[in-house]
């Protein structure tokens, strides 16, 4: 048997069906094959791949960190400051330079967890941080359009170092009383806050409120010295008076929503 494949012959209209399989026979082998799937590197290489994704992603603003997160992320800091996604993402914040290390890294079908030490410097709420190694404990979540960070732990020792920003803090809370401003007061001090002044009154909020006056330009501060562990900020120091003296103090912050706000202030009278 004989087939004289002529080119007429395998127009639309008279395709025989000898021509009908060689075109699709050559339409097949033309055809590019579909792309070998890539294989994921193994859970430490792939756990580094995505800390890395997130700390570059640790910019203001960043896009690229918001279709990161998961939907349901949770992250809590060593300070015990905790954030759902949106709160976080607002949260102001930047990396600088970072250092990853010690990555023990468990993957269970979608979920990969990881282990592992951050140095990092950087800049949080406006107070530069340059950060020794610390434990930190990420976990990950395989979703259709990629991995998702979902939590995130930061572990430490709480404290905060808040050498350069505890002067700033108590001078805007000392020019507040000062001012006798009520409204201005308020605005920084904790629903709960306490008084008690060198005569022996003490006043809860409300009640320091209706009795607070206008007292001029705030006493120079001095002597002063902080510690600060998880939300709690405490500062004493010693008030200069307009007459040499010195009166000795101390006042508690603790922070709400990412906020210093006075806690407790305790005036003592000055020493005879």
């Amino acid at each position: 048997m004989h087939f004289d494949l002529k080119r007429k012959e395998c127009g639309i209209r008279h395709l025989p069906f000898v021509c009908a399989a060689a075109v699709m026979l050559v339409a097949v082998t033309l055809s590019p094959a579909p792309a070998a799937t890539e294989p994921e590197p193994e859970p430490k290489a792939l756990a580094l791949r995505l800390i890395d994704r997130f700390y570059d992603g640790l910019a203001p603003g960043n896009p690229a960190l918001a279709q990161f997160i998961g939907d349901g992320f949770q992250i809590i800091g060593s300070d015990g400051l905790r954030f759902d996604r949106n709160g976080f993402l607002a949260f102001p914040k930047q990396i600088t330079k970072y250092e990853i290390t010690d990555i023990i890294a468990r993957r269970e079908g979608d979920v990969l967890t990881a282990t592992f030490e951050v140095g990092y410097v950087g800049d949080f709420q406006g107070l530069a941080r340059d950060v020794p190694r610390l434990a930190r404990l990420a976990v990950f979540y395989k979703t259709d359009i990629g991995w998702k960070l979902q939590a995130f732990a930061a572990l430490g020792t709480g404290e905060n170092d808040v050498a350069t920003v505890a002067p700033r803090i108590l001078a805007t809370w000392r020019a507040a009383t000062a001012s006798g401003d009520v409204q201005r007061i308020r605005a920084l001090a904790a629903p709960n806050f306490q008084l008690q002044r060198p005569d022996g009154k003490g006043f809860a909020l409300e009640a320091y409120l209706k009795d607070v006056k206008a007292t001029g330009t705030p006493a120079d501060v001095e002597d002063l010295a902080a510690s600060s562990f998880s939300n709690t900020l405490v500062i004493r120091y010693s008030l200069r008076t307009g007459s040499g003296k010195q009166i000795p103090g101390m006042t508690v912050f603790e922070r709400i929503n990412g906020i210093w706000l006075a806690l407790a202030d305790v005036i003592l009278p000055p020493a005879k």
